[in-house]
């Protein structure tokens, strides 16, 4: 029998948006994590006609991505949507894998093939719940781009939680800036927005009387960026302080998780 580092795993990493330069981004991150015998295929699935996907457009984007994906899981055996937000896409995937797998164990004793689907946001939220949490009044926080994710994102959270309010979550703030503009826009002003994103969403753990020791960046297009919030750490908190605050990256959250419930046969 082969050993799980061993096992093939096909993952699918889906970007439903018409960026090309976020899908590009995407992929040293990926490559970057070392997983040997994982085969990554990452791209644009279907075109939209939005380039930033803002909550209300959630919809539209599954609606358009979902009839070009299904054809496409039986060939995969992980899938992680790389939007920050709490996309309908990974709910109806898993739908669609959960069917796929009562096909595949029919008259196969219950024996088949297991899929495993998440989203960037939810991988980001369940590693900073790892990441924290020693001490009670440890938090996490999110750094994201548009104002209107501060409300979405927040609402998303206690959705995960299952609970309106919990110290164990800080917030979210925001750039100002939407997905494009993390990449068009000269990389000093970016570095900026992102450091006083990021100081707030500090000084908010401060008056909440929560001590941020984890920070999610909000969306794929951050790739990046996470020099800019360990500075933005260290001028606010001071260097050693700042070494307790762990930044989250969600694909590399995501593409870790999912490979690991794969190979673990869960």
């Amino acid at each position: 029998m082969a050993a799980p580092s061993e096992v093939p795993v096909r993952a699918l990493i889906i970007n439903p948006n018409t960026s090309q330069h976020m899908t590009d981004a995407l992929t040293p991150v990926i490559d970057a994590l070392g997983f040997e015998n994982v085969s990554f295929v990452d791209g644009i699935i279907v075109k939209l006609l939005v380039v930033d996907i803002v909550h209300d457009d959630a919809a539209e984007s599954a609606k358009a991505c979902l009839p070009a994906l299904v054809p496409m899981l039986p060939m995969h055996d992980v899938f992680l949507v790389a939007c920050y937000s709490q996309h309908p896409l990974v709910r109806q995937l898993k739908k669609e894998c959960d069917a796929l797998q009562r096909e595949a164990t029919k008259g196969a004793g219950g024996a088949g093939a297991r899929k495993y689907v998440t989203g960037i946001f939810e991988a980001s939220v369940l590693s900073s719940l790892a990441l924290t949490g020693s001490q009670p009044d440890e938090g996490f926080g999110i750094v994201s781009t548009g104002k209107i994710w501060e409300t979405a994102l927040r609402d998303a959270v206690h959705e995960l939680f299952g609970v309106s309010d919990s110290r164990r979550f800080v917030g979210c703030r925001t750039t100002g800036l939407n997905a494009s503009e993390l990449h068009d826009l000269l990389p000093e002003k970016v570095r900026g927005k992102m450091m006083e994103a990021t100081k707030d969403l500090l000084r908010d753990g401060k008056k909440a009387g929560s001590d941020v020791q984890a920070i999610c960046l909000g969306c794929a297009g951050m790739v990046g960026l996470e020099e800019a919030v360990r500075e933005a750490c260290v001028e606010e908190l001071g260097e050693d302080a700042s070494k307790s605050v762990s930044i989250v990256d969600g694909v590399k959250a995501g593409v870790g998780a999912l490979i690991t419930l794969a190979r673990g046969g869960f």
